[in-house]
C-alpha cells in the first residue's frame, strides 16, 4: 500500500490489526530466522534413505549450499548500494539488516571511509542504465491524477509478479517472513539500492553473483519494470517514520553513526591515499573470506566453476536454483519435498503444468514460485525427472487400470476418517486439516504405485514428514489409495 491509499485505509487496519495480532505473533516466532538443517532430519535421512536404489545421474549436481564463499562479489558493490547505506551497514551490520550473516568489524568511520573508496577504485563497469518515464521518478505527491493512475497500474503489475515470485519465502520484511533462510531482510531496502539497478538485477541474478541461491527468473521487460516500481514505492520496503519523542530516546540511548554522504565521497574517490587504507582494512578484516574482491582474491583462491558451457537440465536446475529448497540424492535444502525420485513419485503431464504455473498445494507449508518457464524448458525439465530420479527397480503398482470398485473406494474413505487423515489433510468438500497437501488432487499428481509405497512407510518415502505410520495392511492399502484416487476418475468422467 502506499501513501495516498494510507487515509482511506486508517479505519480498516486498525481493525485487521487487533484481528491479526495473534497470526502475527505466530509468524514472528517461526519465521525470519536463518533456516538450518535440523540434526534430526539428518539422522532420519541417514536412516532412512535408499541410495542403492537411486539411479546414476549424468552429469554432478552442484549444491548451492555449499559455495565456498557466501558473500557476494565486491567488485561492483558501489553501483548496487548508495554510500550512505554503506557507511551504516559496516559499521553495524544487524542493525541495518536484522538477518544480516556479516560480523560487526569494529571499523572507525575514518576506516569505513576508506573501504568504501577502496571499492569504488575496483568497480570495472558503470552502473546500469535504464530508460523511465519521467512520471515514474517523482515522489507521489507530485503525480498528477493521470500520472497517478499510470504508474499505479505499473505498480499492481509489479505486486501481481511479486506475489507469484513468492519472494517472502526466501526473503524475510522487517522480520517476517524468509523461510528459506537464505534472503536478506527487505523491510528498508530502498534506502540501499536505486532503480537502475534493481532492474538489472532481477533482469539476471547471475550476471551479479554467479553463486548466488537466487532463482533466474524469467521476467519479462513489464514485470521487471512493476516490481521495481512495487519495491520502490510499497511502504513495507520503506523504513519506519519514528514520532519525534521515540526518535529522541533512540538518540539518548545509543550512540549515533556517522554517514559518508555523496558530496563528500565525490571528493574522495579519486584519493589514492584513502584507496590504498581502505585496500589495507579490507585486507586485515579478512573480507575476502567471504567475498571475492578484486586485487586481492589471491589471498584465497577460489577456483571459479565454468557454466558456459552448461545445458539442458543441469543448465536450468543451475538457473532456477532448485536445490536452494528442494533436495537431490543427499544434495540441496530441506525446505521443499525431495525429488530424489520424483519420477517414480509423480505424474509427468501433471508435473509440466505445475512447473510453468505452480498452484498452492501447501497452503501453510511450501509454496512454488513461478518461475516463467518457457513450454520447452518445462518439458527438458520433465524428460530429465522422469529418465533419471526415479527407484531403480521401480515401485509396486498395486491397482491395476479398471481395477477400482465402489465397494474399495467406500473402504478407503471410511479408512481416511477412521484413522484422522483429514486431522492434518483436507479432502474434497468434506474439507480437514491444512498442514498436509490438500488430498482432494492427490490422483491428479502422484502414481498410484508411489501412493501404496507412501502410506506403506511414510518416513521412508519423506524422512523428515511427520505423517505417522499406521502399519496398514496391503489389502487396507490398495483400498484407501483407491479412494484418493476415485476423484481424478469421477473428475474425468470414467
Amino acid at each position: 500500500m502506499r501513501l495516498r491509499s494510507m487515509v482511506s485505509l486508517q479505519k480498516v487496519l486498525i481493525f485487521t490489526t487487533l484481528a491479526c495480532l495473534p497470526l502475527a505473533a505466530f509468524y514472528r516466532s517461526s519465521s525470519g530466522e536463518e533456516r538450518k538443517i535440523d540434526s534430526l532430519f539428518l539422522e532420519l535421512d541417514k536412516k532412512y534413505r535408499i541410495p542403492e536404489a537411486w539411479t546414476v545421474l549424468p552429469f554432478e549436481l552442484e549444491d548451492p549450499w555449499k559455495r565456498v564463499k557466501n558473500g557476494p562479489p565486491l567488485t561492483n558493490i558501489i553501483n548496487k548500494a548508495k554510500v550512505e547505506w554503506l557507511s551504516r551497514w559496516i559499521a553495524n551490520p544487524k542493525k541495518v539488516v536484522p538477518n544480516a550473516k556479516m560480523p560487526n568489524l569494529g571499523l572507525d568511520f575514518e576506516e569505513i571511509k576508506a573501504v568504501i573508496v577502496f571499492l569504488s577504485s575496483i568497480s570495472d563497469k558503470q552502473l546500469p542504465q535504464v530508460t523511465w518515464d519521467s512520471f515514474l521518478l517523482k515522489k507521489e505527491d507530485e503525480l498528477s491524477s493521470d500520472e497517478y493512475d499510470k504508474m499505479d497500474k505499473i505498480y499492481n503489475n509489479g505486486k501481481g509478479a511479486w506475489g507469484r515470485a513468492r519472494c517472502t519465502i526466501c526473503h524475510p520484511i522487517k522480520g517476517v517472513g524468509g523461510n528459506v533462510g537464505v534472503g536478506p531482510d527487505l523491510g528498508e531496502i530502498t534506502t540501499k539500492i536505486n532503480r537502475n539497478w534493481l532492474y538489472d538485477w532481477l533482469g539476471n541474478t547471475k550476471s551479479h553473483f554467479p553463486n548466488t541461491m537466487m532463482a533466474q527468473y524469467r521476467f519479462n521487460d513489464a514485470d521487471l519494470r512493476g516490481l521495481v516500481e512495487f519495491v520502490m514505492r510499497d511502504t513495507q520496503f520503506i523504513p519506519e517514520e519514528k514520532d519525534e519523542e521515540e526518535g529522541v530516546k533512540g538518540k539518548s540511548a545509543e550512540q549515533e553513526v556517522n554517514v559518508l554522504t555523496e558530496k563528500e565521497f565525490d571528493n574522495l574517490r579519486k584519493d589514492t591515499a584513502a584507496i590504498e587504507k581502505g585496500r589495507d582494512v579490507v585486507e586485515r578484516a579478512r573480507c575476502f573470506v567471504c567475498h571475492d574482491v578484486k586485487g586481492i582474491s589471491e589471498l584465497m583462491p577460489v577456483v571459479e566453476k565454468k557454466r558456459d558451457g552448461l545445458a539442458g537440465f543441469e543448465k536450468l536446475v543451475y538457473e532456477i536454483r532448485c536445490l536452494t529448497c528442494h533436495r537431490i540424492q543427499e544434495k540441496g535444502g530441506s525446505y521443499a519435498p525431495n525429488l530424489t525420485i520424483a519420477g517414480s513419485k509423480i505424474k509427468m503431464t501433471w508435473e509440466k503444468q505445475f512447473l510453468q504455473a505452480p498452484d498452492i498445494i501447501r497452503p501453510l507449508s511450501q509454496q512454488m514460485p513461478k518461475f516463467n518457464l518457457t513450454d520447452d524448458e518445462a518439458k527438458v525439465a520433465v524428460d530429465y525427472i522422469e529418465k533419471n530420479l526415479i527407484v531403480k527397480e521401480g515401485l509396486p503398482k498395486p491397482l491395476e487400470e479398471g481395477s477400482i470398485t465402489a465397494e474399495m473406494i467406500a473402504g478407503g474413505e471410511k479408512l481416511f476418517f477412521e484413522k484422522g487423515c483429514n486431522t492434518c489433510h483436507a479432502e474434497g468438500p468434506k474439507g480437514g486439516g491444512v498442514v498436509g497437501p490438500n488430498l482432494q488432487t492427490v490422483g491428479d499428481r502422484l502414481q498410484t504405485g508411489y501412493l501404496f509405497y507412501h502410506l506403506k512407510n511414510p518416513q521412508r518415502a519423506n524422512p523428515q514428514g511427520v505423517e505417522p505410520n499406521f502399519g496398514l495392511s496391503d489389502d487396507e492399502l490398495k483400498v484407501l489409495v483407491a479412494f484418493l484416487v476415485d476423484h481424478v476418475t469421477r473428475k474425468e468422467g470414467k
